[in-house]
């Protein structure tokens, strides 16, 4: 759905303009919230709460831009408070602060880049065959070694192996058809 009728319908008070929304940015707010507090159901609940904010001020904004914006430092915001402790954390007064806020924090930018990029990654990762697709979880989400994931599986460590490089090569074959960038992210991203 093209971008302006998600915020047409938002303008409308039309609900499937937010449920257009957060099918663009659920996934990709989810990682970049959890780069902040490292626990997934908190992460729900704030990105839930982004949401929530999204549909009280639904008539301020005037593109897709200006509410991405809106939506990964409201969601920094929420985060800082929990990290803070929950104290208020003022809130820009205008949509316009934050598109602002968002070019002049480069760490936030920088954050928005790679949840967006590891969503699109981890996209590809679903459509691994089963046994690369346990591997490469096990293996960069979990950290789990290959010996670890060999006796969990019931497999050597060298079948391991050959199914983490052709998960890889796999990853990067699909991901360097469509953007050679998501390669280095990836690389970066599992390796660094």
């Amino acid at each position: 759905m093209d971008h302006s009728v998600l915020i047409n319908y938002l303008h409308d008070d039309n609900d499937a303009g937010l449920i257009g929304i957060y099918h663009l940015y659920n996934k990709p707010l989810l990682y970049f919230v959890q780069r902040y507090l490292k626990n997934y159901q908190l992460a729900e609940e704030v990105v839930a709460d982004v949401f929530v904010k999204v549909w009280e001020r639904r008539q301020q904004f005037a593109n897709i831009n200006a509410l991405r914006a809106f939506l990964y430092i409201a969601a920094k915001n929420i985060c800082l408070n929990k990290l803070r402790g929950d104290r208020i954390f003022k809130d820009a007064e205008n949509i316009d602060d934050y598109d602002q806020l968002l070019t002049e924090d480069s760490d936030a930018f920088t954050k928005i880049v790679r949840a967006e990029l590891l969503k699109s990654i981890m996209d590809q990762v679903q459509r691994l065959p089963d046994k690369q697709r346990q591997i490469f979880h096990m293996t960069f989400i979990d950290g789990m070694s290959m010996d670890e994931i060999g006796m969990h599986l019931g497999m050597s460590p060298n079948a391991v192996y050959t199914n983490k490089s052709r998960a890889l090569a796999t990853l990067r074959d699909h991901i360097k058809a469509k953007d050679s960038l998501f390669v280095v992210i990836l690389f970066y991203y599992f390796f660094q």
